[in-house]
């Protein structure tokens, strides 16, 4: 199997079906991406083997969603019976938790280095009135560590991020489905960054313009309230373009 190299103007084209799934079915869409974070983050939560727990859950949420994405851009609401469906294959379901260790270790390995890195910094910061003095942290932030974490943070999201779909959908092993991940985002690493670039631009207008209407208006106080929903529908926007992004890169879903 052979990946493709996305264009230029292939974001548009990820944002624009991506919303074309979310317009199918709103709902079914943004269910599936709010339970994917929701449980990724209280899981991530846990003590001791948080960070652990959440990557083994990590290949089949994004199944879930890449899935759900592809059902509801042909018109079906997306279903979580896929989670069910991976679990009883015993397979797969073995493939997709390999998956998640190499995703742990990327992880733990961010987050300790960052640990070590980032203490002598950290060390330095002050608590006045029993809370944090800004000052002291922008004068001993941990730049180096930041950058670090970062990069790895990064190359294990290129190494896992269309794993779990080449391992499913695709009858890859474990090893090939990394390398495939990781040189098909590579490959297309511009594509990528104009995406990422895009939602975060929209996702910061979208914040300051409610602010400056709340406060315009004088309920500043309510602005949670509003942000609150535009943050579900934007990360189900995000979330909503790995499909279209799969399909650009890798094709269909049938396996080679």
């Amino acid at each position: 199997m052979q990946g493709h190299i996305a264009s230029f103007s292939s974001p548009i084209k990820w944002l624009r079906q991506g919303l074309s799934a979310i317009r199918q079915a709103p709902f079914g869409m943004v269910s599936i991406c709010i339970f994917y974070v929701f449980t990724m983050s209280v899981l991530g939560a846990l003590p001791m083997f948080g960070l652990v727990v959440a990557a083994f859950f990590m290949p089949f949420g994004t199944m879930l969603i890449i899935e759900g994405t592809r059902e509801a851009y042909e018109g079906r609401q997306p279903s979580y019976g896929v989670l069910v469906e991976l679990f009883k294959d015993p397979f797969k379901r073995s493939r997709l938790m390999r998956v998640g260790v190499i995703y742990a270790a990327f992880l733990l390995v961010a987050n300790y280095l960052y640990i070590f890195m980032a203490v002598d910094e950290v060390s330095q910061w002050q608590v006045v009135d029993s809370r944090l003095n800004w000052d002291s942290v922008y004068a001993n932030f941990p730049w180096s560590a930041a950058v670090v974490t970062v990069i790895i943070y990064a190359l294990g999201q290129m190494a896992t991020w269309f794993a779990p779909a080449l391992v499913t959908w695709k009858n890859m092993a474990v090893g090939k489905a990394i390398f495939y991940s990781f040189f098909g985002c590579l490959r297309n690493w511009l594509s990528i960054v104009v995406l990422l670039i895009l939602i975060f631009g929209f996702t910061v207008l979208c914040a300051l313009a409610v602010i400056f209407i709340t406060e315009s208006l004088g309920i500043g106080d309510l602005s949670i309230f509003v942000l609150m929903p535009i943050a579900f529908f934007l990360t189900t926007v995000a979330y909503g373009t790995i499909w279209p992004m799969w399909v650009d890169i890798f094709g269909d879903v049938n396996a080679d």
